[in-house]
């Protein structure tokens, strides 16, 4: 009954930090770790949370041991949802300006930023699934614009050098 009702919310996280491909696989391992460590549980009434800090940091360790980057972005970027239903060109040209900007993150810095624009979480609430003090997830967010920032930039200096040659 627990897993039919979170399943759905542990599955779009995992996907969110490590792609599609592997998010079934980690989604699985969320939920045998917390059929293990149930006992440990200390505040029933705070499971769902629990059960979002095991998945954060089952997709961080997957992607810290793998040492590559999901395939696709954890987020449908605003230009790919404007576009008419017909067209295809901009949700293309956005995801190839996106995977590139989100090889640069490291695993916490997906994790709060999936947490925070894929899922709609408070910045209180992704730092309590993180673990980590609400400071603290608002400085990796923070460092995860500005590395996407950065490398969006770098991105359109580049294309607008190669327009103008």
């Amino acid at each position: 009954m627990l897993v039919e009702q979170h399943m759905s919310a542990i599955y779009r996280l995992a996907a969110a930090i490590v792609g599609d491909a592997s998010a079934p696989d980690i989604a699985q391992e969320t939920f045998v770790t917390a059929w293990q460590e149930l006992p440990r549980l200390r505040r029933p009434d705070s499971f769902a949370a629990w059960l979002r800090r095991i998945c954060v940091n089952r997709s961080r360790n997957w992607l810290r041991s793998q040492r590559r980057r999901p395939v696709s972005a954890p987020f449908e970027p605003a230009e790919a949802s404007a576009a008419s239903p017909g067209d295809f060109r901009a949700p293309i040209e956005a995801r190839a300006l996106l995977e590139p900007a989100f090889d640069r993150l490291n695993p916490d810095q997906r994790a709060v930023l999936a947490l925070h624009y894929s899922l709609g979480y408070w910045i209180a609430e992704a730092a309590d699934a993180l673990g980590v003090p609400e400071g603290t997830a608002k400085s990796r967010l923070n460092a995860a614009l500005n590395v996407l920032r950065s490398a969006i930039g770098a991105v359109n200096e580049q294309a607008e050098s190669e327009v103008a040659s």
